[in-house]
């Protein structure tokens, strides 16, 4: 009988915890959607929005929190108040007590979409580096998406960034700003991002010598390869991770109509790191050593140096780097699979699209087809289909 009644108890226990998680999206995120050491070993960031009843909502049919921001919500200060640009955010960031080290493995699982408005661009993963204390001083790489006019509207990119200096102005004191050589790969356009879920898997060494690397897998398909040094800053102890959705625009556009800059949500259905990688991904990738430790991509990217201060301003306090981040010259990799997508509402409509995975080639393909028949979206797909698909080569 006791133990009849145990079990009774234990069940009603678990059943209200379960309902009161229910209530607060705050907690499924951290219970549910937040996995490995990123459970326990990342927080609030100081800097994010707290109002997390008007910017978190579970929806239960994707199992999945939806992150909100609207410019209502305003920003922290250190966001708000810069005299070039604004931001808001409310993002996850690493402990400071808990940053990875350098020379150690560790390995991500990212599973989102994003369905962001319009005028405005953000960054909804990062990598950034820190001191030896765990400080974070600086991004390293980022995922970011774009609906700015100024800028490649409508995308996605990957940012792998070598910072030279990391710097302070008298005009914004508390601002990092930053000299630094850029890479940014084109992830291609925001319609698949905002269709499905999206994962993403990671590999990431940090380094400063010819150790480091960094794999990124995007729904089966290994995308982006670099290897050697990928923390130059002398200062570098260590790398964090900030997951969520930090969101900036010039102070300029936001003056002009302030309703111009659209709400956005970001839904994470699966967050996980480990420095086990088997807890992450397959065994297969998990295993996956190239025979030359050489840079490559299947991503259209663009290197460029940028050393942005605001106008009048002057530099109040610098760290700088002793080494000069050497120039990556990437490989292209070559696609394997060919689809043939038609559509139903122009039989003269033929789009050969090459991928790195059969399903891949499919999904962008018809991505690219969708965007074309905007006028017939009262049908599945917009009338586009896979007419024909054949493996053409080897990878």
């Amino acid at each position: 009988m006791k133990k009849i009644i145990t079990v009774v108890a234990i069940s009603i226990i678990f059943t209200t915890q379960l309902y009161a998680a229910s209530k607060n999206p705050l907690k499924i995120f951290k219970k549910e959607i937040l996995g490995g050491d990123a459970k326990k070993k990342m927080s609030l960031a100081y800097d994010s929005l707290t109002k997390h009843k008007d910017i978190l909502r579970y929806n239960e049919d994707e199992k999945a929190i939806e992150i909100t921001l609207d410019y209502s919500m305003k920003g922290h200060p250190e966001d708000w108040d810069l005299s070039d640009e604004q931001a808001q955010r409310w993002e996850f960031v690493t402990k400071k007590k808990n940053f990875y080290k350098l020379g150690k493995e560790v390995y991500l699982k990212y599973k989102f979409k994003v369905n962001p408005g319009l005028n405005h661009d953000a960054n909804i993963w990062q990598i950034v580096g820190t001191e030896n204390d765990g400080n974070i001083i600086y991004p390293a790489m980022q995922i970011m998406y774009t609906t700015n006019k100024d800028d490649l509207p409508n995308r996605v990119q990957f940012y792998f960034q070598q910072i030279e200096e990391v710097f302070w102005t008298d005009k914004d004191p508390t601002a990092n700003r930053f000299k630094k050589s850029m890479y940014k790969f084109d992830m291609g356009s925001l319609t698949p991002f905002k269709k499905e879920y999206q994962t993403l898997l990671f590999k990431i060494k940090p380094s400063k010598e010819e150790d480091g690397e960094f794999i990124m897998w995007v729904n089966g398909e290994r995308t982006l390869e670099v290897y050697g040094p990928n923390l130059t800053l002398d200062l570098t102890g260590g790398i964090a991770f900030k997951i969520g959705l930090y969101r900036y625009w010039s102070t300029e556009e936001a003056e002009r109509d302030p309703k111009l800059i659209e709400p956005s949500t970001l839904s994470i259905k699966e967050y996980v790191i480990s420095k086990n990688c088997e807890k992450v991904m397959d065994k297969k990738k998990c295993d996956y050593k190239p025979k030359e430790r050489v840079s490559r991509t299947k991503y259209k990217y663009k290197a460029k140096d940028r050393h942005y201060i605001p106008e009048g301003a002057k530099k109040i306090k610098r760290l700088t780097s002793k080494t000069e981040a050497k120039r990556i010259d990437f490989q292209g990799t070559k696609p394997e699979f060919l689809a043939i997508i038609k559509n139903k509402k122009d039989e003269k409509y033929l789009l050969k699209h090459q991928g790195y995975s059969k399903d891949g080639a499919a999904k962008d393909g018809l991505s690219k087809c969708v965007e074309n028949f905007s006028d017939f979206s009262d049908l599945e797909n917009n009338g586009c289909y896979v007419h024909y698909q054949k493996k053409i080569t080897l990878f």
